[in-house]
């Protein structure tokens, strides 16, 4: 019996544009399900400075982080012992680049970048079409991530 534990550490992104008053979602698959820009930590990198990298390349602007969101971490149903931990941080756009930066992976899985309010992202999230257990996993995840910056956001504006 194999129990070994290998981690998957990854930094994700709210990206709030505050001109529009939206944040940014990735659209996978024709809409199977929905993501925030983020993704692996790489060699050195530390999770903010991945969640920065991984805004230009999927999210298509600089951004300024203002808060972290916190970590969830899920098994992957695939590959029994491989946990995907992601962290999360909200950040502001501060400016926009002409194009994204996806991966062929990232081509090959129709990823389009779209600018959604709050309400509009939760309603995307709490209806993914895809049937496959991974994506799920990772929409809901993102999903938690939004309405955790919803709520930070809300109880800021909320302050004296």
């Amino acid at each position: 019996m194999n129990n070994k534990k290998e981690i998957r550490r990854a930094a994700r992104t709210v990206i709030v544009d505050e001109e529009l008053n939206k944040i940014a979602v990735l659209e996978v698959n024709n809409g199977g399900y929905h993501k925030i820009p983020g993704g692996g930590i790489e060699g050195d990198e530390n999770p903010e400075d991945a969640a920065l990298r991984e805004a230009i390349e999927e999210g298509a602007c600089d951004v300024e982080l203002i808060a972290e969101l916190g970590e969830i971490e899920f098994e992957s149903p695939e590959t029994p012992g491989l946990f995907n931990n992601s962290v999360c941080f909200l950040a502001r756009k501060i400016k926009g680049h002409e194009v994204n930066s996806f991966t062929e992976e990232e081509l090959k899985n129709k990823f389009k970048l779209l600018w959604l309010t709050f309400d509009e992202a939760i309603n995307l999230f709490e209806n993914v079409k895809s049937q496959v257990e991974y994506d799920i996993k990772m929409n809901n995840r993102d999903l938690e991530f939004v309405k955790r910056a919803k709520e930070f956001l809300k109880s800021k504006d909320a302050q004296p």
